[in-house]
């Protein structure tokens, strides 16, 4: 996945430092394999919550977007089975 997906619109007022967080984690997971994204996951969750980074749900929705845009259809569901799961 190319850095394009920053330069969205709706992107323009997200703090550096979720940029920041998001550019790492979209790297990481360029490197992750598909049996290992729940693992990425829930590090990227410690990694917030360490940096104390809260995303508004506008925000997280957003975000899901543009990741689930860059997925296949299987990636797709494995990555709702892992939102679903880290939202209960």
């Amino acid at each position: 996945m190319d850095a394009n997906w920053l330069n969205r619109p709706e992107l323009a007022k997200l703090e550096p430092i979720k940029k920041q967080f998001l550019m790492e984690l979209m790297e990481e997971s360029q490197k992750t394999t598909q049996k290992n994204m729940p693992t990425l996951y829930m590090k990227a969750i410690s990694k917030m919550n360490a940096l104390r980074l809260k995303f508004s749900p506008e925000e997280s929705a957003l975000l899901s977007e543009i990741l689930e845009s860059q997925m296949s259809a299987d990636d797709r569901k494995r990555f709702d089975a892992v939102k679903k799961m880290l939202l209960k």
